[in-house]
């Protein structure tokens, strides 16, 4: 038998330029962060390229604003999506019996977490919307652009859920439905993550060695001396994870199954289908169709926020009592929607064509790759730029 997989564990803090008192990072570089600075980079570049074959149709100068755009609209929308969706009862019913300046700071806590994939996709939308308004731009066309990027993106964001040991699937559990530990009776794909909060005496037995290895490597340090910021994991030692690891439950690896359909398998189609989607608007109805069918079965194995879980109906009422009647996950049930939206973008500009002049044969080919590294001395500034009959070639309002 394979041995199980296993968590990276490797510190989610890249490097670290201020630290509070207790030792906790304050301003740091950290591998989630990261990733959205990859998936960004990664965008400007596309988009690039789509201005330049023509298929986007905008002025080079445009591209960057886009992309900040895109980002502004990302994070924003991320965030109050996250709020919205994910932090309803907390939020609006109050729940926690927080005051209203409490629940208002939360918008800013980001250092807390939470960000909502589809409340991006509802930030971006919104922003390209009022922008290509603005500019007279083909909103259907901006929209297409960013299909070949988002992809890229939510694989690059699973990545960084997957180094912080967050997300992680459910349990693998018996015939009896209880959680297996015994590694010799868990499946190849199962793993366990030190960042399990579910599992009580795992976390008490690893902080009690984490203290013991600390207390250890300091001799006659106090009790009372001892830093918070040693019990933040991962990364957790070795040899401490050897000790503790059999009372950790198996889990599926929901960051990677995610990492590998809503993202680079929905980027690899949406990149074939480009070719023969001709009106401006299919292909992001094809991203939003295909993202809905892939996390829709993801969430039978990914484990649902503990606040809004349908399967505490009866403790927690409210967002999670709504979702157990529904017998559905909020990513399910806003995936549904999703599915609808992208849909009836697909047909519906099929059957009539009021999104705009459909892509020219020479727009949907070309090289990205190829034409990306040709250019790659300008895009660094090491070489001027052409003298522009250009760019122009992107100019048109449509």
């Amino acid at each position: 038998m394979l041995a199980l997989l296993e968590h990276p564990n490797i510190d989610p803090v890249i490097f670290t330029l201020l630290r509070n008192d207790a030792g906790d990072p304050v301003l740091a570089l950290r591998w989630y962060g990261l990733m959205y600075v990859v998936a960004f980079v990664f965008g400007f570049l596309v988009f690039r390229w789509l201005q330049k074959s023509g298929y986007l149709r905008i002025k080079a100068a445009e591209v960057t604003n886009y992309i900040v755009v895109g980002v502004l609209g990302t994070f924003i929308g991320g965030r109050l999506g996250y709020l919205l969706f994910y932090q309803f009862d907390r939020l609006f019913l109050n729940d926690a019996g927080l005051s209203a300046g409490e629940r208002f700071g939360m918008i800013f806590r980001v250092w807390e977490g939470g960000m909502s994939f589809h409340g991006g996709v509802i930030g971006v939308s919104l922003a390209v919307l009022i922008y290509s308004r603005v500019k007279k731009h083909n909103f259907w066309n901006i929209m297409d652009g960013a299909s070949h990027i988002v992809p890229f993106g939510v694989a690059m964001v699973r990545v960084g859920n997957f180094i912080n040991g967050e997300l992680y699937g459910r349990y693998i559990t018996d015939e009896n439905g209880n959680p297996i530990k015994d590694p010799d009776k868990l499946p190849w794909y199962a793993m366990k993550f030190p960042t399990d909060h579910e599992a009580s005496a795992g976390q008490h037995a690893m902080q009690q060695a984490i203290r013991s290895d600390y207390i250890a490597a300091n001799p006659g340090v106090s009790v009372q001396d001892i830093p918070d910021s040693i019990y933040h994991v991962p990364p957790v030692k070795p040899e401490i994870w050897d000790q503790v690891s059999h009372l950790f439950p198996g889990r599926w690896p929901s960051q990677i199954v995610q990492f590998a359909l809503e993202g680079m398998l929905v980027l690899l189609i949406v990149w074939v289908l480009r070719r023969y989607l001709k009106r401006p608007g299919q292909v992001a109805g094809v991203f939003l169709v295909l993202y809905a069918i892939f996390r829709i079965p993801a969430e039978l194995i990914r484990q649902p926020d503990t606040q809004i879980d349908p399967a505490q109906a009866d403790q927690l009422g409210g967002t999670a009592a709504f979702l157990a009647s529904l017998g559905m996950t909020m990513g399910q049930l806003l995936s549904v929607g999703i599915f609808i939206v992208g849909a009836l973008m697909l047909v519906g500009f099929q059957i009539k064509a009021i999104s705009g002049r459909e892509y020219g044969t020479g727009e949907r080919r070309g090289g990205f790759f190829r034409d990306t590294l040709k250019d790659l001395p300008e895009i660094l500034g090491l070489r001027k730029k052409k003298a522009p009959a250009e760019e122009e070639a992107g100019s048109s309002p449509e």
